[in-house]
């Protein structure tokens, strides 16, 4: 194992930026992305999110009263989380290894607010809050709805957090605790809104962060969230994967009292981390020709790290020979997601071999030598291509308290040239929560498409088929080429846009066999079949009915060829993708489905389902041709059926690429605005069925953040959990009389029989 990471992935939010890639196109635009208002007390400065409070809550189930009170630092990281896995090109729900994930968020007030507000949030406990607002939560929510089963690491060490949390996201990973990891960390501002004045007096006064600059005077406030997917690098390589750069090594430590006091930094202690992780990843000081530095624009945090990266690279290579700068200056000092800003940056700089200016540097701060270190500013976009070796760069984060973290990377290696495009017609499958989202992914992708016109179709339809949720709402497209892709997904030829005739889920396939009872009519599609397709041509000769293609049907017993027949166009679905959980089968048909019984072991014969698909193994459902076998497979995965989809490339090597993300649909979820309406009482009289519905759906309602629930509606269908339960037994409670365990919400769970339920108390 060589100990190197590969990043195959990313995702994230910054001050305007919703996306990595609009990230990257600011940073090579020189863009500042702070926001600043004059006040009286000077310049009020942060860089803000875009609509930090709106979350998709439907996508991962959530009532919309749940989530309004989970912290919209763990909503948006649920939903980068989403974002950074299919960027990677991974489904989390059907990757067969484990996913850890390790981050940490910064502070805010939301949980305050919920407590100020108690008296509009009815029944609402404090372990209610601390469960949705608690940095604990954070990495096991999004192990619990992404279906993560690696570790979920929290991590809290400031404004190293985040590159913390890399660094033993790759120490989990070289240790063979998780396959694949996400890393990073998120800080959102609660209330949010516009900038405001620093409290603690260490922001710079006119709202600019001059990383290095004789006029540095503090940093900037900022929001934001960043996500990295990191897999070992041999199997990310193995695996086809995207790869954008490679960590070769990262290093931690901590300055211990070597220092003037608890918040300033050591020069000592950061010098040691960088030789730390320069030794780790196996490289001499002045192969690095770049360094993304923590870069807080103080006039006493700059000259000590620029002292330190000296100490560290030592007298190595010519003078200026390394850049060095600060995501700060564009974005601002994002605190527990200031690292993985840094390092998304420099990602993308080692992948593009370009270095985007560190801004608002024209003087150098006079305690600063840059004439006797090897670093120099980059206050201007340039190419990078070092003259020897690959590009390298380091990566620092430095928190209060002492933590120090450093990451060294390296260009992408070469992508392997692979197999050329595939001839054939692919099948691209999408699917979404909603009908909507499904329509904008669809134009999403179109778009993505037209700007990636070297995108091979076959390594798409791949991404799509493997690397993507499956969801209720799907469509399908068979297309020939690029420019056919473009124009079916764009709406051009809507009677090739297929769409699921309604919702529908993942069902298991059954395959029916029927029974044969003249095998001599069957012949002709058979012979076809023998002679074009090599999976059906094994399957035949596997039974022992080789001489009936090769010297006529007369040549074998017919029971045999009808046998041999129905087992080869089975084990054909099969090879194309369709693989059944179960088979049945009537006359041959069922001595066939005993063969398969035994072969699959099950007993992108049992009693018989009512949630099934089911194929008929019959000649008239053979496609004919490559094409109209997609279609079918196509067809099948619409109606739910589960596909294999590596048979359908199989002798290929498609590979993961980059692909529109999901278009979430937000709502604004926040506890700010006025008080809810009161739940009405129950009615005047003696309780009955008819009287305690409403109470029943009311409550339901209020609970789950609802405005109607059909009384048929199961309560934990609608997005309810235990502790919600205890919720609606505490919240009826005001109303009834009753008493009655959580558990009785589970054996009643929609509101009808939960009403029957209390009018049989009442009586």
């Amino acid at each position: 194992m060589s100990g190197h990471i590969a990043v195959i992935g990313m995702a994230g939010r910054f001050p305007g930026a919703g996306t990595v890639d609009e990230f990257w196109q600011n940073l090579l635009d020189g863009r500042d992305a702070i926001t600043r208002v004059a006040v009286p007390a000077g310049v009020a400065a942060r860089g803000l999110l875009d609509r930090p409070e709106w979350f998709d809550a439907g996508y991962f189930g959530i009532p919309p009263a749940v989530a309004r009170v989970i912290n919209p630092q763990q909503r948006l990281f649920l939903q980068c989380a989403v974002e950074a896995l299919e960027n990677a090109g991974y489904d989390s729900f059907r990757y067969p290894g484990t996913i850890g994930v390790y981050a940490g968020s910064g502070e805010n007030a939301y949980a305050q607010v919920l407590r100020s507000r108690a008296g509009d949030l009815p029944a609402l406990s404090e372990w209610e809050i601390q469960v949705a607002n608690g940095p604990d939560s954070l990495c096991s929510r999004a192990a619990h709805k992404l279906g993560l089963r690696g570790p979920a690491v929290t991590v809290q060490a400031g404004c190293a957090t985040s590159l913390l949390a890399v660094h033993l996201a790759i120490r989990g990973l070289l240790g063979g605790d998780c396959d694949i990891a996400l890393a990073g960390g998120v800080k959102v501002r609660i209330p949010a809104g516009g900038p405001a004045v620093d409290d603690v007096g260490i922001q710079a006064p006119d709202g600019y962060c001059r990383a290095f600059d004789a006029a540095a005077a503090g940093p900037v406030g900022a929001d934001a969230l960043g996500l990295v997917v990191l897999k070992r690098l041999e199997d990310a390589e193995a695996d086809g994967d995207r790869i954008d750069a490679v960590i070769r090594g990262s290093a931690i430590n901590n300055d211990g009292a070597n220092r003037v006091g608890f918040t300033a930094p050591s020069a000592e202690g950061q010098a040691a981390v960088i030789r730390k992780a320069h030794r780790a990843a196996g490289i001499t000081p002045e192969s690095c020709t770049y360094v993304e530095a923590h870069g807080t624009g103080t006039p006493l945090g700059d000259p000590i790290e620029i002292a330190a990266l000296t100490a560290a690279f030592g007298s190595g290579g010519p003078a200026g020979h390394c850049g060095v700068g600060s995501v700060k200056t564009n974005i601002g000092h994002a605190d527990a997601a200031a690292g993985i800003a840094g390092l998304i940056k420099t990602v993308l700089a080692v992948k593009h071999g370009v270095l985007p200016a560190s801004l608002h540097f024209a003087v150098p701060n006079p305690q600063i030598d840059f004439a006797r270190s090897p670093f120099r500013v980059v206050t201007e976009r340039r190419k990078w291509q070092p003259e020897e070796g690959p590009r390298r760069a380091g990566v620092s984060a430095f928190s209060v308290g002492g933590i120090n973290a450093h990451v060294v990377l390296e260009q992408p290696p070469e992508a392997p040239l692979g197999t050329p495009p595939s001839p054939y017609p692919q099948v691209l499958v999408l699917s979404a929560k909603t009908p909507s989202a499904l329509t904008a992914m669809t134009g999403r992708l179109a778009e993505h498409l037209r700007a990636s016109p070297g995108t091979p179709l076959d390594h798409l339809a791949w991404t799509l088929q493997t690397g993507r949720g499956e969801h209720g709402h799907r469509a399908m497209a068979l297309v020939h080429d690029h420019a056919d892709a473009v124009s079916v997904l764009a709406g051009e030829q809507p009677d090739r846009l297929i769409r699921a005739a309604g919702p529908t889920r993942s069902r298991p396939l059954v395959f029916r066999l029927p029974a044969i009872e003249d095998p001599l009519a069957e012949y002709a599609t058979w012979a076809a079949l023998y002679r074009t397709q090599p999976a059906f041509r094994r399957a035949v000769d596997e039974c022992g009915a080789r001489a009936a293609f090769r010297d006529g049907p007369d040549a074998c017993p017919a029971p045999l060829l009808a046998f041999a027949g129905l087992y080869a166009m089975a084990q054909l679905w099969r090879r194309w993708g369709a693989e059944p959980a179960r088979v049945t089968g009537s006359g041959v048909g069922a001595q066939v489905a005993d063969k398969l019984t035994g072969m699959l072991g099950t007993g992108p014969e049992h009693a018989v389902a009512g949630d099934e698909v089911t194929l008929e193994i019959r000649t008239g459902t053979c496609p004919a041709d490559e094409r109209a076998m997609l279609d079918a497979i196509g067809r099948l995965w619409l109606a739910g059926a589960s596909i294999t989809w590596s048979a359908l490339h199989e002798g290929r090597s498609p590979v993961r690429v980059a692909a529109p993300a999901y278009p979430f649909e937000g709502e604004r979820h926040i506890v700010a605005g006025p008080a809810a309406a009161p739940v009405p009482g129950p009615a005047a009289g003696p309780a009955t069925a008819t009287t305690m519905l409403p109470l029943v759906t009311d409550l339901f309602g209020e609970i789950l953040g609802l405005p109607e629930v059909d009384p048929d509606d199961s309560f934990f269908d609608l997005g309810g959990d235990s502790l919600l339960a205890m919720r609606f037994v505490t919240r009826l409670r005001d109303f009834l009389p009753v008493e009655f365990a959580p558990r009785t919400l589970f054996q009643a769970p929609t509101a009808a029989a939960m009403a029957a339920v209390l009018e049989e108390q009442a009586r």
